[in-house]
């Protein structure tokens, strides 16, 4: 029973921040949608920030799957191509976490930072090191930079999901389009752009 309490809560926590940003969304409000008392916030999560930050996590809790140490032993195209994967998964379970991040973007909180340093920055650092581990072994071109490179990579897997209702609107085609024939595609892209070529 108590338990169920909780995921009422989450529950309406992620649907309350998401459609309402954390500032407007009050523990009352919360406690109303999820059909419980409002005390049981601070008795599960300690506070409003907490439910914030829990919120987010269990939306992006594949992560953990990517964020293991079986990640970093794989060649440096399976960490991209497992990243790719991540990010369908998340996105697909889980399509309230873009508005999370797009209210981000446009007003930044101090509740999200904690999300970012506990997952973000570990995501960016095992693709660093694969991007890196495939320049070193002469897989990537040579001439490729870090950051820049991961932010285009970020942008191909996560923009599909954050523009689909668009690209659907304007191609008749792209509403036959899969998550998984984009991801497919978007890969080979990617990996076209970034692998090294043989000297003619």
């Amino acid at each position: 029973m108590e338990d169920d309490s909780k995921q009422r809560l989450l529950q309406a926590a992620i649907q309350l921040f998401a459609a309402h940003g954390f500032e407007s969304v009050s523990i009352r409000q919360i406690a109303k949608e999820a059909e419980t008392n409002s005390a049981m916030i601070s008795y599960y999560f300690g506070s409003k920030q907490k439910l914030y930050e829990a919120a987010i996590d269990a939306q992006a809790a594949a992560l953990h799957e990517f964020l293991t140490p079986k990640t970093a032993e794989l060649t440096p195209q399976e960490v991209f191509l497992r990243y790719a994967q991540t990010l369908q998964k998340i996105h697909v379970r889980n399509p309230t976490l873009l508005q999370f991040i797009c209210r981000e973007f446009a007003a930044p909180s101090a509740h999200f930072e904690t999300f970012i340093q506990k997952r973000l920055q570990q995501v960016f650092l095992l693709l660093a090191d694969a991007l890196q581990r495939g320049i070193d072994e002469e897989i990537f071109r040579p001439d490729i930079e870090i950051v820049p490179t991961l932010v285009l990579w970020a942008g191909m897997v996560n923009f599909y999901y954050l523009s689909r209702n668009l690209h659907q609107r304007i191609s008749p085609e792209a509403q036959a389009c899969s998550e998984a024939a984009y991801m497919e595609h978007a890969c080979k892209i990617f990996f076209a752009g970034i692998e090294r070529r043989p000297a003619p």
